[in-house]
């Protein structure tokens, strides 16, 4: 007799119990606060969705990549190498050994992207880390992106600005 009446008790404790589990939800737990802007040509792109900063433990490098999308879905990503895994303010610029590049996309799925990853074509990105941990980054960036299909069309960087945290470490 008793063991009925404990199968009821022992169901709704156990209803009440997973129903007050907080689900992980990918996407809004990995997502960073904060700021994430520039200038293309003198028209701003600001990052008003899906911020995230990422820091990538790669083969003896940290590798910091910052994106979003603005509230059109243009998206907006930045990378910064910090060599022998030191992290650290200061000015980072694409090179043709160094991956610190900036990209952009005026509409996502589309080939209308641009991005300052290739110093061959004439692209160039100057990152300047002012703070950095492993939680939190803050800095500026400046550049000249070209067009994923077209080489000849290049757009201006200016005034590009992120604060961002938390930073997730991705192994």
């Amino acid at each position: 007799m008793k063991k009925k009446s404990l199968i009821p008790g022992l169901a709704i404790l156990s209803a009440a119990l997973f129903s007050a589990c907080e689900k992980k939800d990918i996407f809004n737990d990995n997502i960073s606060q904060g700021n994430f802007s520039m200038k293309v040509n003198d028209s701003l792109v600001t990052v008003t969705k899906q911020l995230t900063a990422s820091l990538y433990d790669s083969t003896g490098n940290y590798v910091l990549v910052i994106s979003g999308l603005t509230a059109s879905n243009q998206g907006l990503t930045l990378n910064i190498v910090f060599p022998g895994k030191q992290l650290k303010a200061g000015e980072y610029k694409l090179s043709a050994t160094d991956m610190n590049f900036i990209a952009w996309s005026k509409k996502l799925g589309t080939s209308d992207g641009y991005s300052a990853d290739d110093v061959a074509l004439n692209a160039a990105a100057s990152i300047t880390i002012e703070s950095i941990t492993e939680t939190k980054a803050k800095g500026s960036f400046t550049g000249v992106l070209v067009h994923d299909v077209i080489e000849e069309d290049k757009k201006t960087v200016t005034d590009g600005k992120f604060e961002v945290s938390p930073i997730i470490k991705m192994n």
